[in-house]
């Protein structure tokens, strides 16, 4: 009898080298090993009879053995045998495998599968099994007759061997209080992943290990959120009877239902001594901003400092003079750079910055940390809070989030907030893959609309030089770009003005250009991802993307938002290099698409939700079996978690941390 946790060398047919190479490769249990599911899987269920074989088919006949023997051929060692059905008889060669002329018995039953050669008119290399055992009783074949599992060649086993000490695991296999879900036992969706019956059974047994997976990690997910709460307070706040309320005055507009909405869910968060953790989303232009605003002006109503933090100068400087212009009675203090202390004001305070506000939050102790456009910070970056004295209430904002921000919500992590009504009068921007062969019609359709509208377009490049690296040697450079662009609207427009923004010119070259943008004297800016957020030109109206392939979603999406901010019709056109049809097929899934969270969940599909509960951003968390797309399958997942027994035990435990290790909002 085996158990999931029995040492590999405790199996029979595992001896101490062999367990020794095992162990090297991370194969100590038996859980290790049937935890290795197959690569795939060759269909040699199906029998042909001899006269009926064809060639380059993998096939399988079953028929008598007869004529095994040994020789050589020069040094060559050989081995031969015939197989014969009511049909024929075929010859059967193998190279220096003397073992196997052991095995066969002539007069008996075998099933032999592998590739015929009717050249030879013989199947070489086959694989052979016997059809009945020693008593007469048919055998249950693993290697033939069936569909055979066949693995990863890191595993340091021989297929046959693997398949051989996993049947004898399987055979003898206890799992305690192994529960039936999704109609299976763990147990049996083992024996159905390593020796299917059918095809549909392995996807059933797949499904069963992939909502044990899930289980797991909602397992996981609601221990760390119960110890959040043990081990955490923060400032709790007065909020009026009706939240609304707290929307002052001076702000010059209605804010949607969605907006009135989040500032609700905000309020009731920081009414608490439990620290709030929520994610609002809301794409580009919904007024995120000023739902934020409204949460630290009643902090700041009450004696307390909070912070925003955005990813760059630019963004940080914007949302200061908005916040300044809704919230003339709030004190609003932009921190962008220097690392000396931090003058504290004596009156409560917003401090608006970048990173420089991370490396300040002990000194300012704010009741309220709030990441801007949170797919820019790190993961390490949004954690930092937790390195702190006391413990802040903490948004995030997002446009589009990173799938591992909508995994987290799934989860349960993270509230959730959606701003999913846009602003009276914005119109959604056009969007187009444009082939390079229009370029040149694109360009003059750009500089007509410009001109006729007096409008300003942005183009935006991923690299400012020409790269010499190989893989990007064909992906246009800012400087390059700006250098044809601006010979050929001379030459065909020369009424339109152009310049140059990127992250290596000088910060007073840099600030000359922004100025000059924001004046009206340039009509065309040739730059880099740095505007991907933070660049409000109210005359902005079209956006030309270069390598668009090279951006990931949430990149692309921002970018799309830098124009149309003033109501005025917003296009967008995407240049792409890529050839293959996945990347093609992701652009123009972008093209159709202007909401945020559709595009986070075609995202999800894509790059995966990255690791739960760590730092990694990208990838599959490890999953084996469930797929973060199935959204289907989580939601049930979650409804059966609420039916498990107190004394059940998951099969993918992940190892207990700190919380000091739990990132905060993603």
């Amino acid at each position: 009898m085996y158990f999931l946790s029995t040492r590999l060398d405790e199996v029979k047919g595992i001896g101490d080298a062999l367990y020794a190479k095992l162990e090297k490769r991370g194969y100590s249990t038996v859980k290790d090993l049937v935890l290795a599911v197959p690569l795939r899987y060759e269909d040699r269920s199906h029998t042909t009879q001899i006269a009926e074989l064809q060639s380059g088919n993998l096939i399988t006949v079953r028929g008598k053995m007869s004529s095994a023997r040994n020789f050589y051929k020069g040094r060559r060692s050989m081995q031969s045998a015939k197989v014969s059905d009511e049909t024929g008889t075929v010859k059967l060669q193998w190279f220096n495998n003397p073992h196997v002329i052991s095995n066969i018995k002539d007069g008996e039953e075998y099933y032999v599968s592998g590739t015929y050669n009717p050249k030879y008119k013989s199947i070489a290399q086959p694989t052979i099994e016997r059809v009945f055992d020693s008593h007469g009783d048919a055998k249950e074949n693993i290697h033939t007759g069936r569909l055979v599992p066949l693995y990863s060649t890191m595993i340091p086993l021989k297929q046959g061997t693997q398949r051989r000490v996993l049947k004898e695991i399987l055979n003898n296999l206890r799992i305690p209080n192994d529960l039936e879900l999704q109609h299976m036992r763990l147990v049996e969706s083992f024996d159905e992943i390593h020796f299917p019956t059918t095809v549909d059974h392995v996807v059933l047994a797949r499904e069963r290990l992939a909502l044990e997976e899930l289980l797991a990690l909602i397992r996981r997910s609601r221990a760390i959120k119960q110890e959040w709460k043990e081990l955490h307070t923060a400032p709790a706040f007065e909020i009026p009877a009706k939240p609304t309320a707290a929307i002052p005055a001076s702000i010059p507009f209605s804010l949607t239902n969605a907006q009135q909405k989040s500032v609700t869910e905000i309020l009731k968060d920081i009414s608490q001594s439990e620290p709030m953790n929520r994610l609002l989303i809301g794409d580009v232009g919904s007024g995120k901003t000023v739902v934020a605003g409204i949460a630290c002006n009643l902090i700041a109503e009450q004696n307390k400092n909070s912070a925003i933090i955005a990813p760059t100068k630019i963004l940080a400087t914007q949302h200061a003079e908005s916040l300044v212009k809704l919230f003339p009675d709030l004190n609003v203090e932009l921190v962008t750079g220097g690392r000396k202390p931090l003058e504290v004001p004596k009156e409560p305070t917003l401090f608006v910055g970048t990173h420089a506000v991370i490396n300040r939050l002990e000194n300012i102790k704010p009741a309220l940390v709030i990441y801007d456009e949170q797919h820019r910070f790190g993961v390490g970056q949004r954690s930092a809070a937790l390195g702190l004295s006391y413990m802040p209430h903490i948004l995030t904002m997002s446009a589009t989030p990173i799938p591992r921000s909508l995994m987290l919500t799934i989860f349960s992590h993270l509230q959730l907030s959606v701003i999913d009504e846009m602003p009276a009068g914005r119109l959604p921007t056009k969007t187009w893959l444009v082939p390079d062969s229009k370029r040149e019609d694109s360009y003059n359709w750009m500089a007509k609309n410009l001109t006729k509208n007096h409008a300003q377009a942005i183009v935006v490049c991923p690299f400012i030089d020409p790269s010499e690296h190989l893989a990007f040697e064909n992906v246009v450079s800012a400087t390059e770009t700006f250098e044809a662009m601006s010979a050929f609207m001379r030459q065909q427009h020369p009424g339109l003005r152009l310049g140059l923004l990127h992250g290596r010119q000088k910060k007073t070259e840099q600030s000359s250009v922004i100025k000059d943008l924001y004046a009206g004297e340039i009509d065309i800016l040739v730059t880099t991802p740095m505007v991907e957020v933070g660049l409000d030109l109210k005359r902005a109206s079209i956006i030309v993307i270069e390598a668009a392939e090279r951006f990931g979603m949430a990149s692309l999406h921002q970018l799309r938002g830098r124009v149309g901010r003033a109501n005025q019709q917003g296009y967008c056109l995407l240049f792409s290099n890529a050839n293959g049809m996945s990347s093609k097929e992701r652009l123009e899934a972008f093209s159709k698409e202007n909401n945020g969270l559709k595009l986070a969940e075609l995202d999800l599909k894509n790059r995966g939700s990255g690791n739960l509960f760590g730092t990694m951003q990208h990838g599959f968390s490890d999953l084996q079996f469930a797929d973060w797309a199935n959204l289907e399958l989580i939601g049930r997942a979650q409804k059966t978690y609420e039916e498990l027994p107190n004394d059940w035990e998951p099969l993918f435990a992940t190892d207990r941390k700190t919380t000091t290790e739990i990132p905060l909002a993603n």
